[in-house]
C-alpha cells in the first residue's frame, strides 16, 4: 500500500536561511534548489487567492530576490486584488528612487510551513521618505510545503467532489476543495457556512470523491474556518476538517481513491513548470 501512496512521504523541509548580519532584516531562504517541489505546486486560483490573502490578513513577512542579483527584500503583502489579478507589497527599509525590480521570488513562511511564488512588478509612485510599494502580478501557481500530519490533494475541477450533511434541521452541500487520509477541506458560501464554526462535529456525512467513486459516509469534525473572497464568487468561507472514528474499511477505500487521485492529476494534468 505504501508504494501506492507517493503523496504520505515525509514532506521535505525548506532549506535552512542563510547566514545575516547584525543589522539586516529577518531572512526567509527560497526553498532549496533540489527538493522537488511538483507535488506541492498549487495552481487553483481560489486557493492562491486565498493564501495570499492570509498572508495579507495576518501581516506574515515576505522575502523579495529579485532575479537581476540583487540583495533579497523584507516586506509585507498589503492588499491582495484577484479581481485586477495583482498583489501589493510593502517592502521595508527602502525608499525611492529605485529601479524596477522585473522577476522576483517571494518567499514567505505562515506558519512554518513554506510558501513560495515568482511575480514581476514595478514600484507604486510613493512621496519621499514613504515606504516603497511594489504593485506586482497575482501568480498563476504557487508552491506550498505542507507540513501538516497529512498531506492534502487538491480536488479536479469538473468532477463531483462534494460534501452532504444535516445540521440544525437544515441540509448543506458544500464543494470539497482538497482531501487527505486526515480529512477535507471545504468550501461554501458565507451564507451557506454561517452556521458552521469550529470544534462543530457534523454526522453522517455523504462525501463524493469524484467519477467512479463509491461516496463515504463519515463524520467530521470542523477544526479551521478562514474567510476569502472569490472574484466570481463573492465571500466564501473554507473549512478545514478532520475524520471523526473512520472505519478501516473507509479508510483503505479513502487511501485507494487517493492514489488514483494522485495518479490521475500527475497523467491529465502535470504541474506547469514557472
Amino acid at each position: 500500500m505504501a508504494d501506492m501512496l507517493p503523496f504520505l512521504k515525509k514532506t521535505p523541509t525548506p532549506a535552512p536561511a542563510p547566514a545575516r548580519s547584525a543589522s539586516a532584516l529577518p531572512v526567509i531562504a527560497p526553498i532549496a534548489a533540489d527538493v522537488d517541489t511538483r507535488p506541492f505546486r498549487v495552481t487553483d486560483p481560489h486557493y492562491i487567492a486565498m493564501a495570499l490573502q492570509a498572508l495579507a490578513d495576518d501581516g506574515d513577512l515576505v522575502c523579495l530576490y529579485p532575479t537581476q542579483g540583487a540583495s533579497f527584500l523584507a516586506g509585507r503583502i498589503v492588499e491582495v486584488q484577484p479581481q485586477d489579478g495583482a498583489l501589493l507589497i510593502e517592502v521595508q527599509g527602502a525608499h525611492a528612487p529605485q529601479p524596477d525590480p522585473g522577476p522576483v521570488l517571494l518567499v514567505a513562511m505562515p506558519l512554518g510551513i513554506a510558501l513560495q511564488f515568482r511575480t514581476s512588478g514595478s514600484w507604486v509612485d510613493a512621496p519621499p521618505g514613504a515606504p516603497l510599494q511594489l504593485r506586482a502580478a497575482l501568480p498563476d501557481q504557487i508552491i506550498h510545503l505542507q507540513r501538516r500530519r497529512f498531506p492534502r490533494l487538491e480536488t479536479p475541477l469538473g468532477q463531483p467532489f462534494r460534501a452532504e450533511f444535516m445540521l440544525h434541521g437544515e441540509s448543506f452541500s458544500m464543494g470539497v476543495d482538497d482531501v487527505s487520509i486526515g480529512g477535507l477541506g471545504l468550501r461554501s458560501s458565507a451564507h451557506e457556512g454561517r452556521l458552521l464554526m469550529p470544534s462543530q462535529q457534523l454526522r453522517r456525512v455523504r462525501v463524493e470523491l469524484g467519477h467512479g467513486a463509491s461516496p463515504l459516509v463519515v463524520d467530521l469534525e470542523v477544526r479551521s474556518r478562514r474567510a476569502f473572497r472569490s472574484f466570481l464568487a463573492g465571500e466564501q468561507l473554507h473549512f478545514g476538517c478532520s475524520f471523526m472514528d473512520l472505519s478501516p474499511a473507509d479508510s483503505e477505500a479513502l487511501q485507494l481513491r487517493l492514489a488514483r487521485l494522485d495518479a490521475e492529476r500527475t497523467r491529465v494534468a502535470p504541474p506547469r513548470v514557472g
